[in-house]
Parts: structure tokens; sequence; C-alpha cells
């Protein structure tokens, strides 16, 4: 068997997106498409969360039937009743039964199953369908105890601190492969980097506290106030708008309007564009990211990559090395870490170098696919 009949079950497809989860799993969706796999995509319809993401493969079969239990909130995530639930979970088995019947996958890739349960899952591995999950969050979406007891199941895990995480959590973590995300840093590759006459920071991820947007802007107003340079973008949408909104007001009292946009979630080729305009990408995340896709994104650019390193995206760059990394919740330190740039560009171009290479080279999305194309066989293998 050369080929595969390949069922990708997630909670959110693309246009409908909160974050990079769901381009991941589209972006693997059409690459093992392109390899010549039969695929099937089975997600919901939350048009709430529809964005201005473009659909780059329109012959890929996408259905979006499944019915979520919960939603995202500004306070965090919020079950239905158990009566909801019961009723959406029985509807999820009857469209997954009926998808078994007529596609006859060889193996599934799940992604981020959250609201959608592990019953789903379960059925498929009771079909004899092989599981591949891949894990891009602190965990899979259901507790330890749960975790499907079959050498038909097995785990991806986005970086080795997520697997690691699994694994203080009580999950069987044995077969577990960490296989990067990668980034399709062919498209963003750019062969001159930017120009690095001054500062032109980039900001590209959701504006949300946990993000750590306000730790960026604090350290601009620290560069501000210093008479240093610069100009700023911080592009990405948000579920807080007054969040985002309190950070222009905060901009506009340290006289910065004209120094600092806010254009919101931009689609992929805006995102180039930004790239081609900016020469730093800051990564300033409070909470433990599980990766950070834009990070390689902006590298491949050319942009010279300046993170907190919190979680997986500590697996990125060394700093010094290929980006810069500084310490997390500390605007003083972003500040300091910024302003070391301009000082010797020799370096500063070295570093940046080092980090376009690192992208190129080592995360990829074709070998990120190539990786997930050998776990798919494996499992495929174990069930015959």
């Amino acid at each position: 068997m050369d080929k595969l009949r390949i069922l990708i079950i997630t909670n959110l497809y693309p246009p409908q997106v909160i974050g990079g989860y769901e381009r991941a799993i589209a972006d693997y969706a059409r690459l093992l498409h392109h390899r010549g796999h039969t695929v099937l995509v089975l997600t919901s319809n939350t048009e709430e969360y529809t964005t201005n993401t473009t659909d780059k493969e329109s012959d890929l079969v996408v259905r979006r039937g499944l019915h979520l239990c919960g939603e995202w909130t500004k306070q965090g995530t919020h079950w239905f009743s158990l009566e909801e639930v019961a009723s959406r979970t029985f509807l999820n088995r009857q469209i997954l039964a009926q998808e078994l019947q007529t596609f006859q996958p060889d193996v599934c890739l799940a992604g981020n199953i959250d609201f959608l349960g592990l019953e789903l899952l379960e059925k498929m591995l009771a079909d004899g369908i092989p599981i591949a999950h891949y894990v891009m969050n602190a965990t899979p979406g259901y507790i330890s105890e749960l975790t499907p007891k079959s050498q038909l199941h097995q785990y991806i895990t986005c970086s080795n601190w997520i697997r690691d995480s699994l694994k203080q959590h009580g999950y069987p973590v044995n077969t577990t492969q960490t296989i990067y995300p990668g980034a399709a840093v062919e498209e963003f590759y750019q062969t001159e980097l930017p120009p690095r006459d001054h500062l032109r920071i980039a900001y590209a991820s959701l504006v949300m506290p946990y993000k750590g947007a306000d730790i960026l802007i604090e350290a601009l107003s620290l560069l501000n106030v210093g008479g240093m340079e610069f100009s700023a973008t911080i592009a990405g949408g948000t579920l807080i708008p007054e969040f985002t909104q309190a950070l222009q007001e905060f901009v506009e009292s340290e006289g910065m309007q004209d120094k600092v946009k806010f254009p919101g979630a931009l689609s992929r080729q805006e995102l180039k564009g930004l790239y081609q305009t900016h020469n730093v990408l800051v990564f300033p995340s409070r909470f433990q990211e599980p990766f950070g896709i834009s990070q390689v994104e902006a590298m491949a650019a050319g942009l010279t990559l300046v993170t907190s390193g919190t979680g997986g995206a500590g697996e990125i760059v060394k700093h010094g090395k290929d980006g810069l990394v500084f310490e997390s919740e500390n605007p003083l330190d972003l500040a300091d870490v910024l302003c070391s740039l301009p000082v010797s560009s020799t370096e500063w171009e070295r570093i940046t170098h080092a980090g376009q290479q690192r992208a190129m080279s080592d995360l990829s999305q074709l070998h990120t696919i190539e990786q997930l194309e050998s776990v798919l066989f494996k499992l495929v293998s174990i069930k015959i």
C-alpha cells in the first residue's frame, strides 16, 4: 500500500480558526493530498470563528457536519449543558459512522478535538481504524485516565515540551513521537534580508493577554522614552476587543500612535507583506507555548526572532546563535534585547542569516509531512 485513505478530524478548520493549530492541520491535509493520498476532513461549521484565511485547496473534500459541545469565551472554555452535550455527541457519532461507511479510511489523523470529545476516537478504534493524534496543546483534550488503550493509537507532539507535559500529567508517551509542525518556509522565504536601517518590529499572533502583546507595548514605550528609532505593527485578531482597545489607548497616551499600528487579523498573503516591510519578529508570549509557527515563518522571511522562549517555543532558536531570547514577562529585558540589535549591524545580520538557515533546513513543512506520513504508514501496518 503506497497511498492511504486518510480521515482528518478536527474541531475547527480554515477559514474558521482561532490560532495556529487549525492552520497547521489544514496545511497537512493539503500536503498529504498533494502527495497522492485521498483525504477527507471532518470538522464543524462554527461561523463565528470565520477569518479572512483563504482556501488554498478547493478540491480537498471538507465536511463541516460535526457539532461542538462548547465554546470559547472571554473567560475561557465553556461546555454546554449535559443534555446538549449528550445530544450533540449522539449526532456526531451518527455523522462519523456514516462517513466511515462511505469513505472507509485506512487511518485517521486527529487534530484538536476540544469540544468534540473522545467518543469519536473510541468509535474509530473500535472499528479497527488507527489514529495518530497530533497534540499541539498541553493536553489532548481529555484526562489521562481516559487515554485510549490501543496499539492503534499514537500521540504525535509538536514539541518535546508537550511530550514532557503529557508524561508529567500521566499520559502514556512510550510510543509518542515529536514532530515539529514546521512552516511553509518556501512561501515566506526572501532571498534578500529586510533592510535594517532601524528597528521595524512585527507582532503576528492573537492579541490576547496570554500572548503578551502588552509586554511588547511596554517595551516599545521604553524604547520611545529612550529615543530609539522604531516602528511596530501589532497584527492579529482577538477574542477580547477591549484588551486591544486598551493597548491602543496606551499607545496614544505615550505618543506612539504614529509608530505603532494595529491592522487586525491578516491573511497569509498579508502576513507575507508584513514580513517584507519589517526586520524583527517579537514573540512575547507569557504562557507555555506548545510551539509557535509564526516564529518559523518570520525567520524564513529573514526577520530576526526575539522570543520569550516559553514552553516549546524555546526549542526553535538558541539565544545569540540563530535568534534572541528575553526573560518572559519582562518588558525591560525585551527592550534591552531590542536595543542591542542596531549596536552591531554585522552581528545582527549574522544572527538573522543563521535563523533563516535554521528555518529552511530544519523546520520546513516538507520535513514535517515526511515524518507524519511515516507514522501513518506505520500505524496502518500494525492494523494489517
